[in-house]
């Protein structure tokens, strides 16, 4: 990673994939991934895509067109083989950062109750303990807690975290029964995101 300092851009280097999950942030321009991150590159690669849009290179040493493809499939921007010149490198880099998303501003943490929402760190908690979401998931999550106490529209819903308009509506339905199975003590009887009949869904503010 030393190449890529002295072309000018500043590195965070994490010791393996788990960290590099937890250490994602909203700023973050470009993430690099090789195969000593403690774990499956494809698969970390995949668990990235699934929480964020920041552009991935994948660094392998395993020169086989599975390896490349799986990457690519699992939402890789690029892979580079190894030995790779710096220069190459750094232009790749350069490359995947012009086509990404322009980084966003820091955002606060939302709690409503028990339910902590960090969009810093892609990181949804209840009463402490972490909870695993997919990006599409923690969206949703993000719009009706952001909305606490107000029903927002099924179709404000799905223009916000899918971007297109529908009024069939059975993905919104289903990645709700998906939160509700994480973050209810009781997913049949919801205490926290209520359906409102023929409108859309509330997420409630606990009693005082």
């Amino acid at each position: 990673m030393r190449g890529l300092q002295e072309s000018g851009l500043h590195v965070d280097v994490v010791p393996d994939g788990a960290t590099a999950l937890t250490s994602l942030r909203p700023q973050h321009l470009l993430v690099i991934v090789d195969d000593e991150v403690g774990m499956d590159p494809v698969e970390l690669c995949r668990m990235l895509r699934s929480r964020s849009e920041v552009p991935v290179i994948v660094i392998t040493a395993e020169d086989h067109e599975e390896r490349v493809v799986g990457a690519l499939e699992a939402g890789a921007d690029d892979v580079v083989v190894v030995p790779a010149r710096t220069r190459e490198l750094v232009a790749r880099a350069r490359a995947a950062i012009r086509r990404g998303p322009e980084p966003k501003p820091e955002e606060s943490a939302i709690e409503v109750g028990e339910v902590r929402l960090d969009p810093t760190g892609y990181v949804v908690s209840v009463d402490g303990e972490r909870v695993e979401m997919t990006r599409k998931e923690f969206e949703l999550l993000r719009l009706l807690m952001t909305n606490a106490g107000q029903t927002v529209p099924r179709r404000v819903l799905i223009e916000r975290v899918w971007g297109w308009d529908s009024t069939e509506g059975k993905t919104l339905d289903t990645h709700i029964r998906r939160i509700r199975a994480k973050i209810e003590a009781d997913p049949s009887n919801p205490a926290r995101i209520i359906t409102v009949r023929k409108v859309g869904y509330r997420f409630n503010r606990p009693k005082r």
